[in-house]
This record gives C-alpha cells, sequence and structure tokens, in this order.
C-alpha cells in the first residue's frame, strides 16, 4: 500500500483536498469552499463572531475549525469551555 498523503514538517497526514460548505472532503482537483487556516487563533469575542456567521450560512464545520484555534490557544483554566464550544 502507497501512502501518497500530504504531510507536514513533522510527517503528519494531512488532508488538504478541497471540501465542500459542511466540511466533507471532495474529489481532488474540485473546486470546494475556502478553508479556515489551519493557524487561525482569533480572540475569544471575534471567534464567536466569526462561527455564529459561519453557522448562519451553512458551514458548521468551518465553525468548529475557528472555536478550536480558540480553544487550542486559551489559557488552561478556559481550554474545557471552548473545546465544548467547539
Amino acid at each position: 500500500m502507497t501512502d501518497d498523503r500530504e504531510r507536514d514538517a513533522t510527517g503528519r497526514a494531512r488532508n488538504n483536498r478541497p471540501r465542500d460548505g459542511l466540511g466533507r472532503p471532495l474529489p481532488r482537483g474540485s473546486s470546494g469552499v475556502e478553508r479556515v487556516p489551519d493557524e487561525l487563533v482569533l480572540p475569544p469575542l471575534e471567534s464567536l463572531t466569526e462561527a455564529q456567521r459561519l453557522l448562519d450560512t451553512g458551514r458548521p464545520f468551518h465553525a468548529h475549525e475557528v472555536l478550536e484555534g480558540t480553544w487550542k490557544a486559551a489559557p488552561l483554566a478556559e481550554r474545557d469551555l471552548w473545546q465544548g464550544l467547539a
């Protein structure tokens, strides 16, 4: 079996396939919706506002990705809250 997945600098598999509005992978070469950058970390209020905007436009996976960035960057005492929101 050949592993033709793209990998990051640490060797972790990355899924760079295009995605639909619900976050489902599409076939390579398809046009999908714009993805949330992996490194995106917004301040809490901006994160909630953007996540709500994405939910309102039918993009729950993308809202999750926005909240996940804030969760992973949050102070330890707040991480459970942000993880629950994500």
